[in-house]
């Protein structure tokens, strides 16, 4: 009697909201990359000591503070390569991860919607993303001796911010063609260090000029010019994200979010075999 009672109170009670879920959903995607020791090292740690060792090598080669243009290019490419890690890298291998182990299969038969599930994973991921640029302006800055006005903060906010979402929406669209967790490093990889590289992430390269028409249509490069040009105007103002670049990152985002709807699939993977079986 009494375990019925309850079990109907409990079955009659009211749902949460969906700003109240999607806050919970946000809160616990953090907590979770949080404690992932990988995506921890690869947006705050590594970059953050790549850009130390830089400019410690700058000032001990030359006798004296680098220029202020090679700190900005620096600065961008690690930031940049900071939002990669998070919001592509570790965002979709979690996906699969989450996939594989069956995690999202229970996450789809709740109440919550599906774009709740993923706003709140991307928005987390953002949120990490933003935490990692902020820990390499805190080191960069002062070395370059840069005053940055309340106009540059909120561009670079901008241009990390629509990055991260870029590259979220390009992770969820890739996790529809890698199935398993050990197939997705690979993939990642092969996508994630040529976009690093070609797109002067880790400095300037001379490349032939297809290479590089190449890569300011893809999403890396656009996110890399928003925050060098951000920085460039650090004494005046505002220095927000480009039309062009906006385009592209909205053409990548659009474009991928339109691929997942389509082919993202919620179930793990099953071999051949095991279908037929």
């Amino acid at each position: 009697m009494a375990s019925s009672m309850a079990s109907s109170m409990a079955s009659s009670a009211p749902l949460p909201g969906l700003r109240t879920a999607l806050a919970a959903q946000v809160r616990y995607q953090l907590t979770l990359l949080m404690r992932t020791p990988r995506a921890l090292i690869l947006a705050l740690v590594l970059p953050a000591v790549m850009l130390s060792l830089e400019m410690t090598q700058g000032k001990h080669q030359t006798g004296q503070v680098i220029s202020t243009t090679q700190v900005n290019g620096e600065v961008s490419g690690l930031v940049v390569f900071g939002t990669l890690s998070i919001a592509y890298v570790t965002y979709a291998s979690g996906l699969v991860a989450a996939r594989e182990e069956g995690i999202l299969r229970r996450w789809h038969l709740t109440p919550l919607p599906a774009w709740g599930y993923f706003a709140g994973r991307i928005i987390a991921s953002v949120l990490l993303a933003d935490g990692a640029g902020v820990l390499l302006l805190t080191i960069g800055v002062p070395m370059a001796h840069l005053h940055l006005a309340a106009g540059t903060a909120v561009s670079l906010l901008v241009a990390d911010t629509l990055g991260a979402l870029t590259l979220a929406a390009a992770g969820t669209a890739v996790t529809s063609v890698v199935t398993t967790v050990s197939g997705a490093n690979p993939v990642l990889v092969f996508t994630y260090v040529p976009l690093l590289i070609f797109s002067g992430a880790f400095g300037y390269m001379t490349l032939p000029h297809w290479v590089t028409t190449a890569m300011s249509y893809l999403p890396v490069q656009p996110v890399i010019h928003s925050v060098t040009h951000a920085l460039q105007h650090s004494g005046s103002g505002f220095g927000l994200i480009s039309p062009r670049d906006l385009a592209v990152l909205a053409g990548w985002t659009l474009g991928c979010v339109l691929l997942s709807v389509r082919f993202f699939r919620w179930d793990p993977h099953r071999p051949a075999h095991a279908r037929h079986t």
